[in-house]
């Protein structure tokens, strides 16, 4: 008697291939990669070439800048930036400009703060309205208000002092400061001021041990905005200022042009080296707090 014995083979599913990029992929990607770099290089091409170039004529002699059509000198010197700084009105505008500068990032750092924390922590009627309306003062160009500004000082005594220079650019400045201060505020987790609350802090301890040590990057970001914005104005300086004791550093370049009939290019391009190249300096130090003060802010 014969049995049929039948053998069951399981066959194991086919695993599909691991799929490969093929050549079009690959290539889109490719593509993809070089048009997000294409912005990237044009922002640094347009930022660091007139830099570069600007080195580079410092480093020149006033005959070079004119006879010679290459980019680099052909005996690089110094001679451009001793004459700068030898300059009698130099040393003087650039102390007027670091103290104008922390004086006016100072007081807009106290004045915003605590703006900014009762935006940002009490709801009372009119406060968004209110918070836009703050903007009014940065929405009117510099020009325009030369001559409010002139009379304004005339009027109260206060014309050619650096005390005065603080005081408007401080105005002009603490809208914006209010306003990046403000969405970074709202980001705190009210809960943390409550805790505190309940251990008996008052507001003012709940802003000094609480809110600025947490708001760091922000303060750090409007405190480099003021500086700057008060390192480089020019038009106000022209207006609110008579004597050369008291004018900053651009005004004083300003003068530099045009005074000796032809143009002392490697000493303007060496004072203006000179001006940038301090605040690039610290800059570097504290890009990553900027960088996470506007940032984090604009998370609203």
């Amino acid at each position: 008697m014969t049995v049929d014995t039948e053998v069951t083979t399981t066959v194991p599913p086919k695993v599909p291939a691991e799929r490969r990029p093929t050549g079009s992929s690959g290539f889109g990607r490719v593509v993809r990669q070089i048009l997000l770099w294409i912005p990237l290089v044009i922002l640094m091409l347009w930022t660091l070439v007139p830099f570069f170039i600007t080195v580079m004529i410092s480093l020149k002699t006033r005959g070079e800048v004119f006879g010679s059509t290459s980019a680099l000198p052909n005996d690089p010197s110094l001679a451009a930036y001793r004459e700068v700084i030898e300059r009698p009105g130099f040393r003087g505008a650039f102390v007027n400009s670091v103290l104008v500068g922390l004086g006016t990032t100072i007081l807009t750092v106290a004045l915003a703060t605590p703006a900014a924390y009762a935006f940002a922590r009490f709801n009372f009627r009119g406060r968004h309205l209110l918070l836009l309306f703050t903007l009014i003062p940065r929405l009117v160009p510099s020009l325009g208000l030369m001559i409010p500004l002139y009379q304004l000082a005339v009027t109260l005594g206060a014309l050619d002092k650096r005390l005065t220079l603080v005081v408007v650019y401080s105005g002009m400045l603490v809208p914006l400061a209010v306003w990046l201060l403000v969405g970074f505020i709202q980001q705190i987790p009210p809960s943390l001021e409550e805790a505190a609350s309940v251990d008996g802090a008052s507001m003012w301890k709940r802003m000094r041990y609480i809110v600025l040590p947490i708001s760091l990057p922000a303060l750090i970001t409007i405190g480099v905005l003021s500086f700057r914005e008060a390192w480089n104005e020019f038009t106000l300086v022209l207006v609110l200022t008579t004597t050369p004791g008291k004018r900053t550093l651009p005004y004083e370049l300003y003068l530099m042009q045009g005074i000796q009939g032809i143009e002392n290019y490697p000493a303007e391009a060496a004072f203006t080296v000179l001006t940038i190249l301090p605040f690039i300096l610290v800059y570097a130090r504290i890009e990553k707090y900027i960088v996470a003060g506007i940032t984090t802010g604009s998370v609203k």
